[in-house]
């Protein structure tokens, strides 16, 4: 279950072909503002049309690029047993990230600091389901911006030996956390696999800036991943419809994954999905509801047909706390993650007020649901102790299976039982003293806290990252290595 091969088509292949073409038509006829004339002049030499900031490429250039990124790749991580393939259908999930708030019902909702990112990413590590890590799992403001991202680099690398999504932002970013990563390899990133991955977004509709630009070239040129990822807001950064919708998506998908084969041929590049209606009564990002569902099982469709590992999905959603509108439109979400046959999931636990807050709570509930929907995806199994004909001839008619050997010897296998989703009827609930789900999350984290295993780092390593954070902090602080041209 949960496989490309059985994921749900709600667009026909009619359909695929009239997005796709007007998405070429888009960049052909309309084209994209590029803001970074390096890359325009390498598209320029490659053929395509460019006046002045506007570029119309060229469609057979386009899908001739694309088709160089692979369908599927190794993502490294420092402790090389936790190494992940990504592509086929691999659904993995990475915490929520890129939140101003952390939040927990112990200590309420505040500014996110570098001490709660080091909390998430601990809880990150801790959570199995959580198989990769995202930079800036909350935004850390007591720190700078200009000097965050070295905090939440430096953070998921001290407290976790996953891979990781790196901070990303800017093209200064990133040449910092190929430093960092490379110090923390000691001395040498592999060749053989991409050891971290970056997100890039267009300024939608239809731009590539300047910070994006750099950080797009200095990613591809080290041979690390790429997740080319729109943001699109129907009725505000792309049209109300969504089929107008889809058509930019791609547009701007398929021109970062080109532009990043034009500079590294084979580079990894992953076709990305995030994609969300606004409410027209407040103007504010709607997660959760059916033309988010839609677009993410249609994102999928168009990953496949270009050869593309998919990020989608995630456990989004609109509400403030963690309560049943929350809990629906993340499981909404979620639904069709699983169904797209989502690849890379980013924000799939923790994500509360439309992104705005990292919720440990939520991160705990979310982490529950991921779990089962792994079970889901298991299917059913038909091997003869499963099918259970034994032990159907042993109790015959009227016979209780409560009291079968066969039970009790697979039930533990066989039957999933939620740590957080308890069954005692009323009468025994009210005895218990009325524990609410919400406590019972409050226990969850701090179990997953108390269960975290310091992965270690070499004092050497260590210290050579503190020395070059300590340096990059002084040189950023007077301008020095933060351009993007």
């Amino acid at each position: 279950m949960f496989t490309p091969e059985e994921a749900p088509r709600v667009l026909s292949d009619g359909q695929l072909d009239l997005i796709h073409d007007q998405a070429m038509t888009i960049l052909e006829e309309i084209g994209m503002n590029i803001l970074w004339e390096p890359i325009r002049d390498l598209l320029a030499a490659e053929g395509n049309k460019v006046e002045d900031e506007r570029v119309y490429f060229d469609r057979a250039w386009i899908i001739e690029q694309v088709a160089k990124a692979p369908a599927v790749f190794d993502l490294g991580a420092r402790n090389p047993d936790r190494n992940i393939t990504i592509g086929g259908g691999s659904l993995i999930l990475l915490p929520v990230g890129g939140s101003p708030f952390a939040s927990d019902m112990e200590r309420g909702r505040r500014a996110g600091t570098v001490a709660d990112h080091d909390e998430l990413t601990k809880l990150a590590h801790a959570a199995d389901a959580m198989e990769c890590l995202q930079g800036g799992t909350v935004e850390p403001q007591d720190m700078d911006v200009d000097f965050r991202h070295l905090a939440t680099d430096y953070s998921m690398i001290r407290w976790s030996d996953k891979p990781y999504v790196a901070y990303g932002g800017a093209g200064f970013r990133g040449r910092d956390s190929l430093e960092m990563a490379r110090i923390a390899y000691g001395g040498t990133l592999p060749t053989d696999k991409p050891s971290l991955m970056t997100v890039v977004n267009p300024v939608s509709p239809l731009v590539w800036d300047e910070r994006m630009c750099d950080l797009l070239v200095v990613t591809a040129e080290a041979g690390q991943g790429l997740v080319v990822t729109p943001f699109l807001l129907a009725g505000g950064t792309a049209p109300v419809s969504l089929s107008g919708a889809l058509s930019i998506q791609v547009a701007e998908a398929l021109s970062g994954t080109a532009i990043a084969q034009m500079i590294t041929p084979g580079l990894p590049c992953m076709f990305g999905s995030f994609f969300t209606p606004l409410d027209m009564r407040t103007g504010a990002p709607a997660f959760g509801l059916p033309e988010g569902v839609l677009a993410t099982l249609a994102g999928g469709q168009f990953s496949r047909r270009y050869g593309l590992p998919y990020r989608g999905g995630g456990g989004l959603c609109s509400g403030n706390q963690v309560d049943a509108q929350s809990a629906t439109e993340s499981a909404n979400s979620l639904w069709a993650t699983f169904l797209a046959s989502s690849d890379l999931v980013l924000h799939a636990a923790g994500w509360l007020e439309g992104g705005l807050t990292a919720s440990y709570e939520k991160f705990a509930l979310d982490v529950e649901v991921c779990a089962q929907f792994k079970r889901t995806a298991a299917g059913i199994g038909t091997s003869d102790e499963e099918l259970a004909l034994d032990a159907i001839r042993e109790l015959g008619p009227g016979g209780l299976f409560l009291a079968s050997s066969h039970t009790m010897d697979h039930f533990r296998e066989w039957l999933y039982m939620s740590p957080l989703f308890t069954t005692p009827d009323f009468t025994t609930w009210d005895a218990m003293g009325r524990e609410s789900l919400e406590d019972r999350a409050i226990g969850a984290w701090h179990h997953l806290m108390d269960t975290y295993e310091d992965p270690g780092l070499d004092d050497a390593i260590d210290e050579e990252l503190k020395a070059f954070m300590a340096h990059r902090t002084e040189e950023i602080a007077v301008g020095i290595g933060v351009s993007d041209d």
